[in-house]
């Protein structure tokens, strides 16, 4: 599938939903599943869960996406909410979602979120 994060640069990943890359995105699922539990969890345990996260982040991205120097660099200048946003971009579809489905989802969203607080 080609997939075009814009965080990152222009360029159109051709990305294969690959039992690797499948594995990879599970693997950073469940870490980031497990970052959000941190009850009884020491400072130290949290701040090497989420060091932990973000270098695999890193690293789903770099490979998945067969990020060129340029690209790596702008990865690098990246907010961290901004990388996790193009994560949840590339895993969103990976799992067969595309951007008009993912569009949709998002406004739908933040119209529950509005109401929440209304």
């Amino acid at each position: 599938m080609k997939i075009k994060v814009s965080q990152l640069g222009n360029r159109v990943h051709d990305v294969k939903t690959t039992n690797r890359n499948m594995e990879k995105m599970y693997d950073l699922q469940l870490l980031m599943a497990q970052a959000d539990d941190i009850q009884d969890k020491t400072p130290i345990e949290i701040i090497n869960m989420q060091r932990g996260m973000l270098h695999d982040s890193i690293d789903f991205l770099i490979t998945v996406l067969g990020l060129n120097k340029q690209e790596k660099d702008n990865l690098g200048g990246l907010e961290f909410a901004e990388t996790i946003q193009a994560v949840n971009y590339v895993f969103e579809r990976m799992m067969g979602m595309s951007d008009e489905d993912i569009d949709l989802a998002n406004k739908k969203e933040q119209a529950a979120d509005k109401s929440d607080k209304d």
